[in-house]
Protein backbone atom coordinates (compact mmCIF):
# COMPACT_ATOMS: atom_id res chain seq x y z
CA UNK A 1 0.00 0.00 0.00
CA UNK A 2 0.97 3.30 -0.97
CA UNK A 3 2.16 5.43 2.18
CA UNK A 4 0.77 8.83 1.16
CA UNK A 5 -2.55 7.48 1.41
CA UNK A 6 -2.19 6.52 5.01
CA UNK A 7 -0.34 10.13 5.78
CA UNK A 8 -3.63 11.83 3.41
CA UNK A 9 -6.15 10.11 5.78
CA UNK A 10 -4.12 10.86 9.10
CA UNK A 11 -3.95 14.47 7.71
CA UNK A 12 -7.69 14.18 7.24
CA UNK A 13 -8.50 13.55 10.59
CA UNK A 14 -6.17 16.14 11.64
CA UNK A 15 -8.40 19.11 9.79
CA UNK A 16 -10.47 19.82 12.69
CA UNK A 17 -7.92 20.44 15.71
CA UNK A 18 -6.29 22.08 12.97
CA UNK A 19 -9.11 24.78 11.88
CA UNK A 20 -10.16 24.65 15.57
CA UNK A 21 -6.72 26.19 16.20
CA UNK A 22 -6.62 28.66 13.70
CA UNK A 23 -9.79 30.34 14.33
CA UNK A 24 -9.16 30.44 17.89
CA UNK A 25 -6.58 32.41 16.94
CA UNK A 26 -7.01 34.59 14.33
CA UNK A 27 -7.31 38.48 13.94
CA UNK A 28 -5.25 40.34 16.00
CA UNK A 29 -4.07 37.22 17.70
CA UNK A 30 -2.84 35.26 14.58
CA UNK A 31 0.73 35.32 15.34
CA UNK A 32 0.25 33.02 17.65
CA UNK A 33 -0.72 30.68 15.51
CA UNK A 34 1.64 31.00 12.99
CA UNK A 35 5.25 31.75 14.85
CA UNK A 36 4.89 27.93 15.93
CA UNK A 37 6.70 24.86 14.67
CA UNK A 38 5.53 21.97 13.15
CA UNK A 39 5.64 20.50 16.51
CA UNK A 40 3.34 23.12 18.03
CA UNK A 41 1.03 22.60 15.57
CA UNK A 42 0.70 19.14 15.53
CA UNK A 43 0.07 17.64 19.42
CA UNK A 44 -2.38 20.75 20.45
CA UNK A 45 -3.97 19.91 17.31
CA UNK A 46 -4.04 15.76 17.81
CA UNK A 47 -6.06 16.83 21.03
CA UNK A 48 -8.27 18.78 19.64
CA UNK A 49 -9.40 16.47 16.92
CA UNK A 50 -9.71 13.57 19.29
CA UNK A 51 -12.34 15.75 20.85
CA UNK A 52 -14.06 16.97 17.63
CA UNK A 53 -14.47 13.45 16.51
CA UNK A 54 -15.62 12.20 19.87
CA UNK A 55 -18.57 15.12 19.92
CA UNK A 56 -19.60 14.97 15.78
CA UNK A 57 -19.35 10.87 16.87
CA UNK A 58 -21.98 11.69 19.72
CA UNK A 59 -23.94 14.48 17.87
CA UNK A 60 -24.06 11.46 14.47
CA UNK A 61 -25.09 8.97 16.81
CA UNK A 62 -27.55 11.00 18.49
CA UNK A 63 -28.95 11.79 14.83
CA UNK A 64 -29.97 7.84 14.41
CA UNK A 65 -26.60 7.83 12.04
CA UNK A 66 -23.75 5.50 11.98
CA UNK A 67 -20.64 5.72 11.19
CA UNK A 68 -17.15 3.73 11.87
CA UNK A 69 -14.13 5.24 11.13
CA UNK A 70 -12.59 1.77 11.68
CA UNK A 71 -11.44 1.44 8.39
CA UNK A 72 -9.35 4.84 8.38
CA UNK A 73 -7.62 3.94 11.47
CA UNK A 74 -6.74 0.42 9.59
CA UNK A 75 -4.96 2.14 6.73
CA UNK A 76 -3.04 4.46 8.82
CA UNK A 77 -2.23 1.56 10.94
CA UNK A 78 -1.83 -1.44 8.41
CA UNK A 79 1.43 -2.64 6.44
CA UNK A 80 -1.26 -3.04 3.37
CA UNK A 81 -0.76 -6.90 3.52
CA UNK A 82 -3.54 -8.02 5.64
CA UNK A 83 -6.68 -9.34 4.30
CA UNK A 84 -8.26 -7.08 6.52
CA UNK A 85 -6.63 -4.22 4.41
CA UNK A 86 -9.13 -5.29 1.72
CA UNK A 87 -11.98 -5.09 3.97
CA UNK A 88 -11.15 -2.01 4.61
CA UNK A 89 -10.95 -0.64 1.33
CA UNK A 90 -13.81 -2.42 0.48
CA UNK A 91 -16.26 -0.90 3.27
CA UNK A 92 -14.28 2.95 2.29
CA UNK A 93 -15.87 2.31 -1.16
CA UNK A 94 -18.68 1.49 -0.77
CA UNK A 95 -19.04 4.11 2.24
CA UNK A 96 -17.33 7.18 0.50
CA UNK A 97 -19.84 9.52 -0.02
CA UNK A 98 -20.59 9.06 3.92
CA UNK A 99 -17.15 9.48 4.97
CA UNK A 100 -16.42 12.84 2.30
CA UNK A 101 -19.30 14.51 4.32
CA UNK A 102 -18.31 13.45 7.54
CA UNK A 103 -15.23 15.08 7.30
CA UNK A 104 -16.50 18.09 6.20
CA UNK A 105 -19.28 18.36 8.80
CA UNK A 106 -15.80 17.48 11.07
CA UNK A 107 -14.05 20.22 9.35
CA UNK A 108 -16.93 23.23 9.82
CA UNK A 109 -17.00 21.70 13.35
CA UNK A 110 -13.58 22.87 14.21
CA UNK A 111 -13.83 26.04 12.63
CA UNK A 112 -17.11 27.05 14.24
CA UNK A 113 -15.91 25.48 17.70
CA UNK A 114 -12.65 27.57 17.72
CA UNK A 115 -14.72 30.56 16.21
CA UNK A 116 -16.86 30.24 19.44
CA UNK A 117 -14.43 29.44 21.49
CA UNK A 118 -12.49 32.69 20.83
CA UNK A 119 -15.72 34.65 21.54
CA UNK A 120 -16.94 33.29 25.03
CA UNK A 121 -13.62 33.72 26.15
CA UNK A 122 -13.37 37.72 24.61
CA UNK A 123 -16.83 38.35 25.27
CA UNK A 124 -16.62 37.08 29.19
CA UNK A 125 -13.50 38.74 29.81
CA UNK A 126 -11.88 35.20 30.78
CA UNK A 127 -8.29 36.18 29.27
CA UNK A 128 -8.10 39.06 31.23
CA UNK A 129 -9.62 37.24 34.57
CA UNK A 130 -7.55 33.84 34.04
CA UNK A 131 -3.94 33.67 32.81
CA UNK A 132 -5.12 30.29 31.52
CA UNK A 133 -7.05 31.85 29.10
CA UNK A 134 -5.03 34.28 28.18
CA UNK A 135 -2.91 35.08 24.78
CA UNK A 136 0.68 35.72 24.39
CA UNK A 137 0.01 38.88 22.83
CA UNK A 138 0.21 40.69 25.37
CA UNK A 139 0.77 44.32 23.79
CA UNK A 140 -2.92 44.07 22.61
CA UNK A 141 -3.70 44.10 26.39
CA UNK A 142 -1.25 46.95 27.20
CA UNK A 143 -2.36 48.96 23.29
CA UNK A 144 -5.94 48.42 23.99
CA UNK A 145 -5.94 49.29 27.85
CA UNK A 146 -7.50 45.42 28.65
CA UNK A 147 -4.53 45.55 30.92
CA UNK A 148 -6.37 47.32 33.43
CA UNK A 149 -8.53 44.20 33.70
CA UNK A 150 -6.51 42.31 34.78
CA UNK A 151 -6.66 40.75 38.82
CA UNK A 152 -3.03 41.35 39.57
CA UNK A 153 -3.42 45.25 38.01
CA UNK A 154 -6.35 45.61 40.31
CA UNK A 155 -9.29 44.68 38.11
CA UNK A 156 -10.93 48.22 38.90
CA UNK A 157 -11.15 49.21 34.73
CA UNK A 158 -14.49 47.99 33.54
CA UNK A 159 -14.52 50.74 30.99
CA UNK A 160 -12.62 50.18 27.63
CA UNK A 161 -10.77 53.05 27.00
CA UNK A 162 -11.23 54.78 23.44
CA UNK A 163 -7.74 56.53 22.76
CA UNK A 164 -4.08 55.63 23.83
CA UNK A 165 -1.88 58.21 24.04
CA UNK A 166 1.74 57.12 23.46
CA UNK A 167 5.19 58.97 24.61
CA UNK A 168 8.06 56.79 22.97
CA UNK A 169 11.66 58.11 23.92
CA UNK A 170 13.72 57.24 20.70
CA UNK A 171 17.23 56.97 20.63
CA UNK A 172 19.17 58.49 17.67
CA UNK A 173 22.02 59.95 16.38
CA UNK A 174 21.17 63.48 17.20
CA UNK A 175 20.32 62.36 21.28
CA UNK A 176 16.89 61.24 22.70
CA UNK A 177 13.64 62.38 21.13
CA UNK A 178 10.04 62.29 22.36
CA UNK A 179 7.52 61.50 20.10
CA UNK A 180 4.24 61.79 21.55
CA UNK A 181 0.63 60.85 19.33
CA UNK A 182 -2.52 58.72 19.73
CA UNK A 183 -1.64 55.62 18.62
CA UNK A 184 -2.37 54.55 15.52
CA UNK A 185 -1.56 50.99 14.82
CA UNK A 186 1.55 48.89 15.65
CA UNK A 187 3.15 45.31 14.15
CA UNK A 188 4.44 42.34 15.83
CA UNK A 189 7.59 40.88 14.59
CA UNK A 190 7.75 37.33 14.85
CA UNK A 191 8.92 37.01 17.98
CA UNK A 192 5.41 38.82 19.29
CA UNK A 193 7.70 42.05 20.17
CA UNK A 194 6.97 45.15 18.38
CA UNK A 195 8.15 45.63 15.19
CA UNK A 196 6.31 49.35 14.33
CA UNK A 197 4.20 51.70 16.16
CA UNK A 198 2.24 54.02 13.85
CA UNK A 199 1.71 57.62 15.46
CA UNK A 200 -1.00 60.57 14.42
CA UNK A 201 -0.99 63.72 15.49
CA UNK A 202 2.11 63.54 16.55
CA UNK A 203 4.93 66.16 18.12
CA UNK A 204 8.56 65.95 18.90
CA UNK A 205 11.07 67.36 21.05
CA UNK A 206 14.57 66.74 21.73
CA UNK A 207 15.50 66.35 25.46
CA UNK A 208 18.82 68.52 24.85
CA UNK A 209 16.23 71.43 24.43
CA UNK A 210 14.60 71.21 27.74
CA UNK A 211 16.42 74.17 29.21
CA UNK A 212 15.15 76.45 26.75
CA UNK A 213 13.26 79.52 27.71
CA UNK A 214 9.86 78.63 28.70
CA UNK A 215 8.40 80.83 26.30
CA UNK A 216 10.09 78.85 23.15
CA UNK A 217 7.90 75.98 22.49
CA UNK A 218 10.18 72.54 22.17
CA UNK A 219 7.86 71.06 19.96
CA UNK A 220 7.82 70.39 16.42
CA UNK A 221 4.45 69.21 15.52
CA UNK A 222 5.21 66.09 12.68
CA UNK A 223 3.90 67.29 9.34
CA UNK A 224 1.58 63.65 7.59
CA UNK A 225 -0.91 61.58 8.71
CA UNK A 226 1.35 58.68 10.47
CA UNK A 227 4.71 58.81 12.02
CA UNK A 228 5.93 55.21 11.60
CA UNK A 229 8.96 54.58 14.80
CA UNK A 230 11.06 51.38 14.54
CA UNK A 231 10.76 49.73 17.90
CA UNK A 232 14.18 48.69 18.23
CA UNK A 233 14.90 52.31 18.40
CA UNK A 234 12.83 52.97 21.64
CA UNK A 235 13.90 53.14 24.60
CA UNK A 236 10.60 53.48 27.16
CA UNK A 237 7.13 53.94 26.58
CA UNK A 238 4.46 55.97 28.39
CA UNK A 239 1.10 55.33 27.60
CA UNK A 240 -2.26 57.49 29.00
CA UNK A 241 -5.71 55.56 28.22
CA UNK A 242 -8.51 57.92 27.29
CA UNK A 243 -12.07 57.78 26.86
CA UNK A 244 -13.50 60.56 24.94
CA UNK A 245 -17.03 59.99 24.87
CA UNK A 246 -17.09 62.75 27.88
CA UNK A 247 -15.59 66.51 27.58
CA UNK A 248 -13.04 67.12 28.59
CA UNK A 249 -11.74 63.99 27.79
CA UNK A 250 -11.20 61.49 30.69
CA UNK A 251 -7.62 60.14 31.81
CA UNK A 252 -8.60 56.57 32.64
CA UNK A 253 -4.37 55.45 33.99
CA UNK A 254 -1.13 56.75 33.13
Amino acid sequence: MNFALPTIILLLMLVPGFLFRRLYYSGEFSKEYFKQNFTDYLFPSLLFSILIHLVCQGFIRLSGYKISLWPLFLLIGSNGSSSETSVAFLQIYQNIYHIFFYFIFTALAGAILGYLGKYVVRNLKLDRKYQLFRYQNEWHYVFTGEILGFPNIGGQYDVQPEVQYVDALVKTAEGSVLYSGYLSHYVLSSSNGIDQLYLSDVKRRYLKDDHRPENDDPYYYMPGDFTIIPYREVMNLNITYYRINQSPPEVLAE
